[in-house]
């Protein structure tokens, strides 16, 4: 009879409802993801349940557990309470969070966009002798891609051992990937978290938006390029972006080794050999890797970043492309700017993620009733991300201030101690400041009412962006 089957799909509702809602309050830490995600489960019962098993952070959570248990804590865990650094609070976040002293003796070059850092890094890999390790989200198959694998099969063919690490959503930003050209020169590589339909996995989550590339275990390039033609100003690309990438050159190499090597052997590399360059450092910088994902490390960097900001007394300056940042550290930096720091905010004036730019509109006022002052960078896409504090500390990286890159992905931030290093950055943000324009209030409240409930619907999904 009809009765029946109507009990059944009440049967059938109230069963995967209260399992999908059982476990979200159960697994998912932050309340805000988890009151959307029960809504969308009592209103779909059955779909909102399958986009809950996709994206949600449960999956995450249960993949990163296999993480955790196939790599090891990072040295010095277990070390906390020795820490007597005295009159360095700033800096004890760092040290609280990872169990890592900042490491001395760190030379550290800067470049600006891709006309600079990939010569640099090509040039690195043709000098290399042993190794050349290599990580990355997006490595594009077009002409500064087919560089870099020119360049890999050379080391290759010298007898250096070469490992290519990509995520598998990362390479999709170009078709044909470049999955093609490393099959074709056989070059070693793994893809991070692949795709598949069979056994299913599809998650959009849990990815690596680290960038490192380590010769000879004695070099480090890392920041926020990517690899292809679109970090080129002056390239043939549409999506061209301004970025900054750092090479690194001393004892912090041995972290990031030690950092791709996890990576490496949870996508299925055989383990790294223990070999180490043991040259010492004779640069000014201290240095220290933090490693963020979901798994362990969840939260290290928003973490750090909390305790820096609000250890501040003279400066927070941040460049980001993406800004939506958890209440936390919304808080942090309103609570810096009315103690009387300078905080300002520098993000693109034109998103390449619309829902980004209208759901941080929403939240703007909050920063600009405190003092916050928010800065447009006109175009080319902004694509750098720096933390600078003060006149000695800066914070550079693979992460966005985002919920994506802050929970979801697997990210690298490297504190910096150096004062020569902040003025160099600081200065970069000056001279940037200068093409930019300042967000007012005036111009949030102009918006029309079509605009402010859009930017309130897509603030909605911020936990997910």
């Amino acid at each position: 009879m009809w009765y029946e089957y109507l009990f059944s799909l009440i049967s059938i509702y109230l069963v995967v409802a209260t399992a999908a809602g059982i476990h979200v309050l159960l697994f998912v830490r932050n309340s805000r993801a988890a009151f959307g995600w029960l809504g969308l489960i009592i209103v779909f019962p059955i779909a909102g349940a399958v986009i809950y098993a996709l994206f949600g952070i449960n999956r995450v959570r249960r993949k990163a557990a296999r993480v955790s248990r196939e790599t090891q804590v990072e040295p010095g865990k277990e070390t906390l309470a020795g820490f007597q650094a005295e009159g360095e609070a700033r800096y004890q976040p760092g040290y609280k969070v990872t169990g890592s002293e900042l490491t001395p003796g760190n030379d550290i070059t800067t470049y600006y966009n891709g006309e600079e850092a990939f010569p640099a890094m090509l040039q690195a890999i043709e000098t290399a002798s042993r190794e050349v390790l290599l990580s990355s989200y997006i490595f594009d198959n077009d002409k500064t891609g087919k560089l870099f694998i020119e360049q890999l099969t050379a080391a290759k063919g010298r007898g250096c051992r070469v490992c290519v690490l990509v995520d598998d959503v990362g390479i999709r930003y170009s078709w044909p990937s470049i999955l093609g050209e490393l099959r074709k020169h056989e070059l070693p590589f793994r893809r991070f978290m692949p795709l598949r339909l069979f056994p299913p996995s599809l998650s959009i989550n849990l990815r690596t938006h680290r960038k490192l590339l380590i010769t000879d275990r004695r070099v480090t390039f890392a920041g926020g390029m990517n690899i292809g033609d679109r970090q080129l100003l002056n390239g043939p690309s549409r999506h061209r972006a301004s970025d900054l990438h750092f090479r690194f050159e001393g004892p912090l190499t041995a972290d990031c080794v030690r950092l791709f090597g996890d990576d490496w052997k949870f996508s299925r590399g055989e383990p790294l050999d223990g070999w180490r360059e043991t040259g010492a450092g004779d640069g000014e910088a201290r240095c220290r890797l933090i490693s963020d994902g979901p798994d362990d490390t969840l939260d290290s960097l928003m973490l750090v970043i909390m305790g820096v900001v609000s250890s501040a007394r003279s400066r927070v300056w941040i460049m980001t492309p993406y800004f939506l940042p958890e209440r936390q550290i919304l808080g942090c930096l309103q609570a810096a700017s009315l103690s009387g720091v300078d905080v300002r905010i520098m993000i693109p004036e034109k998103n390449n993620w619309p829902l980004v730019q209208w759901a941080l509109q929403h939240n703007m006022v909050e920063l600009l009733d405190a003092g916050v002052k928010i800065l447009s960078r006109p175009l080319p896409f902004a694509h750098s991300k720096c933390l600078v504090i003060d006149d000695d500390y800066a914070l550079v990286g693979s992460s966005n201030l985002d919920p994506r890159s802050l929970r979801l992905n697997f990210e690298l931030g490297i504190e910096i101690v150096d004062s020569e290093f902040n003025r160099e950055l600081g200065s970069h943000f000056t001279d940037v400041a200068e093409t930019c324009t300042p967000f007012t209030r005036a111009q949030i409240k102009a918006r029309g009412t079509f605009a402010r409930l859009r930017d309130g619907a897509s603030a909605l999904f911020s936990p997910y962006l």
